[in-house]
């Protein structure tokens, strides 16, 4: 009897755990502004890294140094927030002024890249978007504590402010492009 009791325990204990860490990684909601809320630690960095996208080309820190800003949005198959922002990342990337550029990452694009496909396909998000490689996970990816997140950096592969972690709170596809570019245009002035 006794015995079963501490099983009891234990399993609501490890439920309650689990729930806990899966609160704070993943896929998720973010209400806050992100430039409001300060400094986060190590920033991330693009100076020296190679990889490829989806579609197999080589893409490097190379690819940064003819924009003073580019976007990065990390995302993965398998949240929903982010494949619910898409079109609205669209319509970002075709509102970019020339000297900013777009590019997404998505997580496990080496591992299910039919499905990674498939999704940018179907919510019209035609940025280039790249898969993760060792040198993409030193510099950037081990700072991704969820997704969606946004980074800005700058055509030295530098991080520009703080990232935008989580999808924004409406799912008013011009409401969050219209917050998007709030963000861009913040990094833009901190360029300047």
């Amino acid at each position: 009897m006794k015995k079963k009791l501490h099983i009891k325990r234990f399993t609501l204990l490890a439920a309650v755990l689990l729930a806990l860490a899966i609160s704070f990684t993943g896929c998720g909601k973010d209400n806050s502004n992100s430039e409001s809320k300060g400094s986060h630690g190590p920033k991330a960095s693009l100076k020296n890294f190679e990889t490829t996208t989806l579609d197999g080309e080589k893409f490097t820190q190379d690819n940064l140094k003819d924009y003073d800003l580019t976007v990065v949005n990390v995302w993965s198959t398998t949240c929903g927030y982010c494949i619910d922002e898409m079109p609205a990342l669209e319509k970002l990337k075709n509102q970019l002024p020339s000297n900013v550029q777009f590019v997404s990452i998505c997580l496990d694009g080496e591992a299910s890249p039919d499905t990674a496909k498939e999704i940018l396909s179907k919510q019209g998000l035609t940025a280039k978007t790249l898969v993760p490689s060792d040198s993409l996970n030193e510099g950037l990816l081990q700072y991704v504590s969820g997704t969606p997140t946004t980074v800005f950096f700058d055509k030295n592969g530098k991080q520009i402010g703080d990232p935008k972690v989580g999808a924004f709170s409406t799912h008013d596809t011009d409401a969050i492009t219209e917050l998007y570019m709030n963000e861009v245009n913040s990094r833009l002035k901190k360029l300047s």
